[in-house]
């Protein structure tokens, strides 16, 4: 009984502290960047981000970002440079979805001359739901040769912008995954658009192996880039709350899919329920959860 209460006073305790963390609200914008923010016609005149050799970035593009007409039309855009101690990189990049908005990246690498070599476009079914520390997502991995192509540029296709993605409601999805009767719940739409929220991990996976030959790079408009401090901070920065209002079924089923997973004793599967109705925005589902478990106990002593 005693080790029960200290595990319901440490759960609440938690969840008192990431509901204080609050969503930045961020403007939709679907046209494309003025004509006249052009910063520069040539790469060489582009500000390279400089990357070690192993990197945790977050990258925001927005109407501060630096612009450029690619040959596919004009967009925000990032520009990076590998660490020239990597030889072979692992590169992860994740662009999320924030308030029905996501950014669709295409990635150019470009060998030490700035000649475009290799052009990428995440490809959108490589869509990742969203869990305690992250939202929903899309995420894709590359395997980079840095010596042969130390430059990386991140931007968005106007032909990309203004699609639609469906996210299956979280709701749903967990009643899938537990083989319970569907919930009556929209799926989300979520938008594509010039701006967005990124983040990339860079991890070197072997050391160059020649010579670094190259010229150094211009300045130019830098980048918005901001590296994490610490762990700590950066698993308190990706909490996330659903900013849209919880529909009515999903209320009802997380309450009754929390109470049911109390009275079969399954407390990890009530708790993860609980983070997830609580990032949805469920109201008094917390109560409800003590209220299961009040009602298991009282069963107990009764037998």
């Amino acid at each position: 009984m005693q080790k029960m209460q200290q595990l319901i006073h440490f759960t609440l305790a938690l969840f008192m502290v990431s509901g204080c963390s609050a969503t930045k609200q961020v403007q939709n914008i679907v046209s494309p960047p003025a004509a006249d923010s052009v910063c520069c016609t040539r790469y060489q005149e582009v500000y390279w981000t400089p990357l070690n050799a192993s990197d945790n970035i977050k990258l925001k593009i927005d109407s501060s970002s630096p612009v450029r007409n690619f040959s596919s039309g004009r967009s925000y855009f990032g520009a990076f440079q590998f660490s020239p101690r990597s030889g072979t990189v692992n590169l992860t990049l994740k662009s999320l979805v924030f308030n029905d908005q996501i950014f669709m990246p295409t990635l150019v690498f470009l060998d030490a001359n700035y000649h475009p070599q290799k052009t990428f476009q995440i490809d959108p079914h490589q869509l990742r739901f969203s869990d305690v520390f992250e939202p929903d997502r899309l995420e894709q991995s590359y395997q980079i040769n840095a010596e042969q192509t130390p430059y990386l540029i991140i931007f968005t296709q106007p032909n990309q912008v203004g699609q639609t993605i469906t996210i299956p409601h979280p709701a749903k999805r967990r009643a899938i995954e537990d083989g319970a009767p569907l919930p009556i719940v929209a799926d989300i739409p979520v938008t594509t658009g010039y701006q967005g929220s990124l983040t990339m991990t860079v991890e070197t996976e072997s050391i160059r192996q020649h010579a670094l030959q190259q010229s150094p790079p211009t300045s130019g408009n830098r980048a918005m880039v901001n590296t994490p401090t610490s762990p700590k901070s950066n698993i308190k920065n990706n909490r996330w709350q659903h900013t849209a209002p919880p529909q009515a079924e999903s209320t009802h089923y997380y309450r009754s899919a929390i109470e049911h997973a109390v009275s079969e004793h399954d407390i990890a599967k009530a708790l993860a329920l609980l983070d997830e109705a609580k990032a949805l925005r469920i109201p008094d589902i917390q109560q409800t959860f003590i209220h299961a478990i009040n009602m298991m106990q009282s069963e107990k002593c009764r037998k």
